[in-house]
């Protein structure tokens, strides 16, 4: 259930840069370096020894407004369950270039920011709220005074995850450090979006088609580091994502993996709400070993997996969108490298694109 709504007014320093934006009305893949309409982060942590650092940035010439949505997949006992969820929504304002960060366990209250030079008479003080216990992703989009969906292109951000406890099981070592760029959605700037949005190409961009993962075989030594083993953690997000009725999405992916000798395997797996594992364990829960992204099944170092959604024989389907986690390790110590995918096409079911129905505000 939903368990919250803030607000948050940013206001900063005046910039001078010129605005950013996407010209024109054809739209390409998603992106993780332009200003966007939609951003995502799809792996946010706080709590069970991890922390996240969220910085969010307007690249605009004026206040640009943001609807931004956390979305908790953990369940009963802190236990990632993407099946039950609750998200938390609040509001965000940025003035001219503006950047911003907090930390998800904290959040952030903005009351006493008003002191950068900016007349914040008639602004509300606003609060980013404190989440000390997530893990799941945080999704902003970008809306008017009066929480319309607009296709301004104006934000984007990074999202840096700590360790902040030692923990030889979980594979955790505190102190280490790794960040991703939120992947990015932008808009048409000659269309009018509506509630639910559509990633249908067009309005906004759409999901991929396919994600490539480039990946080391699980158990694999690592070439620059002898004695080191590799592992890799995946994780996915479904594209589409109804926030007014609490239903998340819902979408199944097969796994397409060739090793270094073009030998192919597969795997397959259903992704509800919310999809973080190692890779091993889409197919092998118990026994790494017998996984088809294994060093011992694959038999080669490195591999590629091709990630695509499955269509229904009803026509209905969506899309993914995700990161990756490499996690070295050697002697008790863990070291991890965040990066994101690459994604190729633009996908659009039978059925249908993609859609992101908004908490009515407007």
């Amino acid at each position: 259930m939903r368990t919250g709504k803030w607000n948050a007014i940013l206001l900063g320093l005046c910039g001078v840069a010129v605005a950013l934006g996407v010209a024109g009305n054809a739209l390409a893949d998603v992106t993780v370096e332009k200003g966007s309409s939609i951003i995502v982060f799809p792996k946010v942590r706080a709590g069970n020894g991890f922390d996240t650092v969220i910085q969010l940035n307007n690249t605009g010439n004026s206040m640009v407004h943001a609807k931004c949505y956390y979305v908790n997949a953990l369940g009963a006992g802190g236990v990632v369950d993407g099946q039950t969820w609750n998200e938390i929504d609040f509001d965000i304002w940025l003035t001219k270039q503006q950047p911003t960060h907090w930390v998800v366990s904290q959040g952030r209250n903005f009351e006493s920011s008003c002191g950068f030079g900016e007349d914040c008479s008639g602004f509300p003080p606003g609060l980013v709220p404190p989440m000390p216990e997530f893990e799941g992703e945080l999704k902003c989009i970008e809306v008017t005074e009066s929480g319309e969906p607009i296709t301004g292109n104006h934000l984007e951000g990074v999202a840096s995850i700590k360790v902040i406890t030692d923990n030889a099981q979980a594979r955790q070592s505190e102190g280490d450090l790794a960040a991703y760029n939120a992947i990015g959605f932008r808009g048409n700037p000659d269309a009018v979006p509506s509630n639910p949005l559509l990633l249908d190409g067009a309005t906004y961009d759409a999901c991929p088609e396919r994600i490539i993962l480039n990946h080391f075989a699980t158990g694999a030594e690592d070439p620059s580091n002898i004695g080191a083993r590799n592992e890799t953690e995946l994780t996915l997000v479904p594209c589409s994502q109804d926030f007014e009725t609490q239903t998340p999405g819902r979408v199944t992916v097969q796994f397409l993996v060739y090793n270094e000798f073009e030998q192919r395997f597969s795997a397959s797996t259903t992704i509800d709400c919310y999809f973080n594992e190692e890779i091993t364990r889409i197919d092998s829960l118990t026994d790494p070993t017998r996984s088809v992204f294994s060093y011992d099944v694959l038999g080669t170092t490195v591999a590629n997996a091709i990630i695509t959604p499955v269509v229904q024989l009803d026509g209905t389907s969506g899309g993914v969108i995700g990161v990756t986690e490499r996690i070295l390790s050697r002697a008790g110590y863990f070291a991890r490298a965040l990066n994101n995918l690459h994604g190729d096409g633009s996908f659009v079911p039978p059925a249908g694109p993609d859609q992101v129905r908004l908490t009515e505000a407007f």
